[in-house]
């Protein structure tokens, strides 16, 4: 997949830095290392908090259950990492999750686990490749594509199944995504690989410098030989695949699938991804900080839980989180172009 954005033969120094640097890796190493320790100390002040007011949050099996839980989403916000640090956006990601999800449920039976898994990373590379076409191809917005496409494949996903959920996954299915090996439960050494391989591809691929410097300025991106269009939709089919992942996890986890799974995974992903030190206008990634940021996310949902707090409180806090870092973000990107 990786080979579609590649260039004829772009002089590497000719590539544009990314917004934000100045090339040299002394200097913009401040402003990725104050956003990782500022989500370390968010996270931080979170376990206190939950743990005086609650202080079974703090108990190992609840610490293994939110990492366990934030794997999921955690993997969804690693490709929207990807297409985001191009100057997009994917907000379908959670309608692709569930389109994954009930085609693979149906199908799980008479595929089988190796197939349905290798069809399903399939089924959500095919939808980024939709995604990724509309917007690279068809030079549309990807906001407004896959705004469209959130609808549609949900809309799909409902006519699939009639809108009745599927039940009774096969244990050998389950277990595959489920299970554990050496006490490590498989949905936190999934994430690990899945991280290894993002960090691999957006520090030390000739894609991820692409990606970085289309999101940073595709016009000089262009004139220093990059592809654009390919970059773009390499971003996108990459994001599906992890989608894809997303789903089969989240199948494997609670033995079901339905047409609504996945729904307000959109908005949560962004959060982890913005509140990791993604710069929603491109050029600027970190993978460790989307991580550090869905986790920080899925302890605020459990501990908000375990304070029997409503639900649609989530919702609120979600929504200010992302507003608080996007002008947290602006006011570093400020401080660091000042000098």
């Amino acid at each position: 997949m990786f080979s579609i954005a590649r260039s004829e033969s772009p002089p590497a120094q000719a590539v544009p830095v990314p917004e934000g640097t100045t090339g040299n890796r002394r200097e913009k190493r401040p402003l990725s290392t104050y956003r990782i320790v500022g989500v370390l100390g968010a996270l931080v002040a979170v376990f206190v908090i939950f743990t005086v007011l609650e202080p079974t949050f703090i108990e190992l099996g609840n610490l293994g259950e939110i990492v366990v839980q934030s794997s999921i989403i955690a993997v969804v916000a690693l490709g929207v990492t990807l297409v985001i640090v191009t100057g997009g956006i994917d907000l379908s990601v959670g309608s692709i999750v569930g389109v994954v999800s009930v085609v693979c449920a149906v199908n799980l039976s008479s595929w089988g686990t190796p197939l349905t898994i290798v069809l399903g990373l399939a089924l959500g590379a095919a939808l980024g490749l939709f995604n990724g076409f509309c917007t690279a191809y068809l030079n549309l917005q990807s906001f407004i594509v896959t705004l469209a496409t959130l609808n549609l494949f949900r809309g799909l996903a409902f006519l699939y199944t009639d809108g009745t959920p599927i039940f009774g996954l096969d244990y050998g299915f389950r277990t595959v995504f489920a299970g554990s090996i050496l006490h490590i439960q498989n949905p936190i050494i999934l994430l690990l690989a899945v991280t290894g391989a993002c960090a691999l591809i957006l520090n030390n691929t000739r894609l991820g410098t692409y990606l970085r410097a289309v999101g940073s300025n595709a016009d000089a991106a262009r004139k220093s030989g990059v592809r654009i269009r390919p970059t773009r939709l390499s971003a996108f089919v990459l994001s599906g695949v992890l989608c894809a992942l997303a789903a089969l996890m989240l199948m494997g986890r609670i033995g079901a699938a339905e047409p609504i799974t996945g729904q307000g995974f959109e908005l949560t992903a962004i959060a982890a991804v913005v509140v990791g030190g993604t710069s929603l206008t491109g050029g600027r990634a970190s993978i460790l900080g989307t991580i550090l940021g869905a986790i920080l996310l899925g302890s605020i949902r459990t501990g908000l839980t375990l304070l029997n707090v409503n639900p649609y409180v989530q919702y609120v806090v979600t929504g200010a989180i992302i507003l608080i870092a996007v002008l947290v973000d602006r006011f570093f990107s400020r401080e660091q172009a000042a000098r």
